[in-house]
Order: C-alpha cells, then sequence, then structure tokens
C-alpha cells in the first residue's frame, strides 16, 4: 500500500523572502550532478565541474525573483517545464555584458530564500534553461529583466539541494589513504592516480555533522578503493557495496557523529 499524509505547516503558504544573489551555471561545465533520492526531488551530494566552469553569481532585486513551472502534455503523459525569473536593476555595461555572453548558453539557476535551509535547483541535465531577457529604459525605469526558461519539458520538478555552494576547484589528495575532510579542504576532493590498490581512509574529520564531501577517482592501474567499515572515521556504503576510485567516478558522503565517533554515510554515486 501506498500512503501520503501531507500535513499542513502554520504559514507554509506565506512568502519567502530570496535571496537577492542567484547563481547561474552552464551545464557544459558540470561533471558530476547530486543524485535525486527515491522521491525524485531531493538532491544528494554536490556538483563538480570542468576546470575553470563557467559560472556566475548575479544579484537580483529580491521582490522581484519569481520561480514559477508550468504543465505540458496531454493525458497520460503530464511533464512540467521549469522557469525562473528575475530583475536587474540599471544598466550597467557589466548587465549587458552577462546578458550578451549567456545568450543561447543552456544552464541551471541556483537560487534560495531567507527562511529555508535548502535551495532550489531549476533546469536539469537533460532540459536546461536557457536566458530570455527584455530590458526596460524610459522615464519610469532603467532595468533588465532576465528569465530563463526550458524548451524540452522534464518529468523532474525542480530539486532541493543541500549541498555546497563552493565553486572551487577541487582540493587535491596526496595519500588517499590518509584522507584530512575539513572546512579549509571545502566539499569536493579529488583523489590521485594509483599504481598499486590502496585502501580508501579518513586520517582526520572535522568538518560539522551534515556536511556533505564528495570523492572523484583518480583511476590508476589499480584504483583506490573504499570499503564499509565500523570504526571511528569509517565509511557506510548502501548495502555494503564498496566504491573504486576509477578516474571520474564520484560518491557523496554525508558527515554524521554519534558521540565522539564519526562516520561517512554514503548518500549518493555517479560510476
Amino acid at each position: 500500500m501506498y500512503l501520503a499524509k501531507i500535513y499542513n505547516k502554520s504559514g507554509s503558504g506565506a512568502a519567502a523572502p530570496k535571496d537577492p544573489n542567484v547563481i547561474i551555471i552552464a551545464t557544459r561545465s558540470i561533471i558530476g550532478w547530486p543524485q535525486r533520492d527515491s522521491k525524485k526531488v531531493k538532491m544528494n551530494g554536490n556538483f563538480t565541474f570542468t576546470e575553470n566552469p563557467k559560472i556566475a553569481v548575479v544579484y537580483m532585486t529580491s521582490s522581484k525573483i519569481s520561480t514559477p513551472y508550468e504543465n505540458a502534455g496531454e493525458e497520460d503523459s503530464i511533464s512540467v517545464k521549469h522557469k525562473f525569473e528575475g530583475e536587474r536593476p540599471g544598466d550597467e555595461l557589466d548587465t549587458n555584458e552577462f546578458i550578451a555572453d549567456w545568450l543561447n548558453e543552456p544552464c541551471i539557476i541556483i537560487h534560495g530564500s531567507c527562511q529555508d535551509k535548502y535551495r532550489k535547483v531549476v533546469g536539469t541535465k537533460c532540459a536546461p534553461v536557457q536566458l530570455k531577457p527584455t530590458g526596460q529604459n524610459n522615464n519610469d525605469a532603467r532595468k533588465h529583466m532576465l528569465a530563463f526558461e526550458q524548451f524540452a519539458s522534464t518529468e523532474w520538478l525542480p530539486g532541493h539541494f543541500t549541498g555546497s555552494v563552493d565553486f572551487s576547484t577541487p582540493t587535491a589528495v596526496a595519500d588517499a589513504g590518509a584522507i584530512t575532510i575539513n572546512e579549509a579542504g571545502g566539499a569536493v576532493y579529488q583523489l590521485p592516480s594509483h599504481a598499486i590498490t590502496e585502501a580508501i581512509v579518513f586520517d582526520t574529520i572535522t568538518a560539522d555533522a551534515g556536511t556533505v564531501i564528495t570523492l572523484i577517482g583518480g583511476g590508476g592501474v589499480a584504483a583506490a578503493t573504499l570499503s564499509t567499515g565500523v570504526a571511528d572515521k569509517s565509511a557506510i556504503l548502501v548495502n555494503g557495496t564498496d566504491w573504486v576510485a576509477l578516474a571520474g567516478a564520484i560518491i557523496h558522503l554525508e558527515v554524521f557523529k554519534a558521540g565522539a565517533t564519526t562516520f561517512l554515510i554514503e548518500k549518493s554515486r555517479e560510476e
């Protein structure tokens, strides 16, 4: 039996003040995508990128941000189309150059509110959004209306994302047998190539509970391997299945603390 109980939370329908700093990412710059869980909305993990990814953080007027979605299709074949609408005040050169640079660029939008613990992701890997701008320059105002829309429909609703929005270069790990996970290292770690099989071991974990970290495999003649363990600083993997750090393979792990013991629990993997 499938029984869903969806209760109301007091004030849940009230508008949430939007974070005015909106993240825009070209999909061609994304190597790894957070995987959606079985309920199809929550995105587990972090994004990983090519070298020198195309990313913009754009200020938009908070009260003018709108993120609707629409339905498309006929009976028994209904899908959805994402949309993001924002307003950029003024007519500065950098705004115009941004618009010129992002026209015809498939991308996703990551945006949030000032009260939610998650961000929403507009656009998907196979159905990205594209910029469709309009401008106003008259006696009333100077501004640009920045709408991002999907041309292809999708089965996915906009995603709920709780991962890192740190888009710096992944931290290079010198020794897969002694990995340090801390705030300075960020959320994404690039493992080295291996000529001899080595077990992946976490030497130090000081990241806060709930932090999601990502390992990127380095491959080699004999790629390193992560196995399930029970000791402090061990990983707990889905079904106890080892993760082999082949070149480009990705695994997302969440920091979990139980008293004085810290574990890394698998959220998803991409191979």
